[in-house]
């Protein structure tokens, strides 16, 4: 149901009904209450707005999701890192800090949620790149991820004096069947 409903938000979106039109709240919320399997087929998909897909990659990297069916992701965010773009106040009066978040990603979906990256009503964006605290360092390490590719044993075969080659087992024996 959840996925359906997802798709469907998506779809809205190919057919020029968007996402964005809905308050941030509401779509983080939605977003939040997706299968990590469908937040990555919506973030491959053409349709999902921009704010989408940064919304999704804050979702991703708070669950602790590296990769997406084992192809990167973070692209959206990485392309806005250190690049002014947004206006931002000198001065807030906002109570938040970046310390009060657990990480980069937990600021990004508060930020986010609460109306950024084009409005930043707790100075959490003070560089005006769209991104929320520590995310931009964040997000690029996760869009360079790469899988620890698993190590085959083989076992090492010895030569004997004999000219007989032999492996060792893991009580320290020889093993002449091993080669």
């Amino acid at each position: 149901m959840k996925t359906r409903s997802f798709i469907l938000l998506v779809l809205l979106a190919a057919c020029g009904a968007s996402p964005d039109a809905q308050p941030p709240e509401v779509l983080s919320a939605r977003i939040a209450a997706e299968t990590n399997s469908s937040l990555c087929i919506a973030y491959g998909t053409a349709s999902t707005t921009p704010r989408g897909k940064l919304m999704i990659e804050a979702e991703l990297a708070a669950r602790g999701v590296n990769q997406c069916f084992s192809s990167n992701y973070g692209h959206a965010s990485v392309s806005t890192y250190g690049r002014s773009r947004y206006e931002r106040p000198a001065i807030s009066e906002s109570t938040m800090n970046c310390s009060d978040f657990r990480s980069g990603a937990e600021a990004q979906k508060y930020f986010l949620a609460a109306g950024g990256p084009v409005q930043d009503r707790h100075n959490l964006d003070a560089d005006g790149d769209g991104l929320a605290c520590e995310w931009g360092t964040q997000v690029r390490r996760i869009s360079r991820y790469r899988a620890p590719v698993p190590r085959v044993y083989r076992p090492r075969c010895y030569v004997g004096p004999r000219g007989g080659t032999y492996t060792i087992t893991a009580s320290g024996r020889k093993n002449y069947d091993g080669c």
